[in-house]
């Protein structure tokens, strides 16, 4: 989902992030998993385009509905009635609303949230306005159960390494298809930098990125630097090292990531992340000149 998302970086986690939504995209009569929901929620946004400057709630709904009946979400989400779900709290989003906010309020005594669509912020004057924070649109999700946000207000930076995810820990800061991390050219000091920013960890292969997609790990996806990540250099140990950013200079090290010069053959594949959902495979890339993406951390 949209992301607005290491080290400890200037500003601390709030204490709402830890704070449960008051209902994920869940229901009892549907038996997929939260992950798979998850996932197939990221990618009709990605697709029917949620935040898209233009977009009406009213076409993006109608999109949802027949993107949902498509072949590639009824693999992931086979269920009708799970598809119907994703289709109501997608209807109950701000998404085709770009200046509408979920409102939270804790109802009287604390009995409860009560979660409703206001046209801005500035019309949630007794609750927090929230939606856009950690790509959580719906009423379904928006809210914490103390009435707070399901995720970090606007005032808020950074979150802590690692936050929860299952798969995929954390991201470097984004670099060109030439790596240099630690002083170190190349996917040693990739992996070098994984493991000092995020314990135990790797560099990410394009396999384990959608892993990662369908653990639900990409949502909300910050580097190390704070900043969002869109994209992420597909790194895959069997494509053609032509593929994959090989230093082919005559004398050099013939290791991928390691790319030093416009005059050769060698260029690279990226993926896009939008809303938590990554993108077809874009292969190629001019090498350290086509700009910068992002290298994931996996345990």
């Amino acid at each position: 989902m949209k992301c607005v998302y290491g080290g400890i970086l200037a500003a601390l986690l709030l204490s709402s992030f830890a704070t449960p939504a008051l209902a994920e995209c869940v229901n009892p009569k549907c038996p997929e998993d939260a992950a798979s929901i998850a996932t197939a929620r990221a990618r009709v946004q990605n697709f029917c385009g949620c935040t898209r400057e233009g977009q009406k709630h009213g076409k993006y709904t109608k999109c949802v509905k027949q993107t949902l009946n498509g072949a590639d979400l009824t693999a992931i989400i086979p269920q009708k009635a799970c598809r119907k779900l994703i289709t109501k709290c997608e209807s109950s989003s701000i998404c085709g609303k770009p200046n509408a906010a979920v409102c939270c309020v804790l109802k009287k005594n604390g009995a409860g949230v009560k979660a409703s669509i206001v046209n801005s912020s500035a019309k949630c004057k007794k609750g927090s306005a929230c939606g856009a924070f950690l790509g959580l649109f719906s009423t379904f999700d928006a809210c914490a159960t103390d009435g707070t946000c399901a995720g970090p207000t606007t005032t808020t930076t950074t979150t802590l390494p690692g936050r929860s995810r299952s798969v995929l820990k954390g991201a470097l800061a984004s670099t060109p298809g030439r790596f240099n991390f630690n002083a170190t050219l190349g996917l040693p000091g990739a992996n070098a930098a994984c493991n000092t920013n995020f314990p135990g960890t790797h560099v990410c292969t394009v396999t384990e990125l959608q892993s990662a997609q369908a653990a639900a790990d990409l949502n909300g996806l910050t580097d190390i630097e704070g900043k969002t990540v869109t994209s992420f250099w597909a790194i895959d140990p069997s494509a053609p090292v032509l593929q994959q950013c090989n230093d082919d200079v005559p004398g050099g090290s013939a290791l991928n990531w390691e790319y030093a010069t416009a005059h050769t053959q060698s260029r690279g594949e990226k993926v896009d992340l939008t809303n938590g959902a990554l993108g077809a495979l874009q292969t190629g890339v001019q090498c350290n000149i086509a700009g910068t993406s992002w290298v994931g951390c996996c345990q």
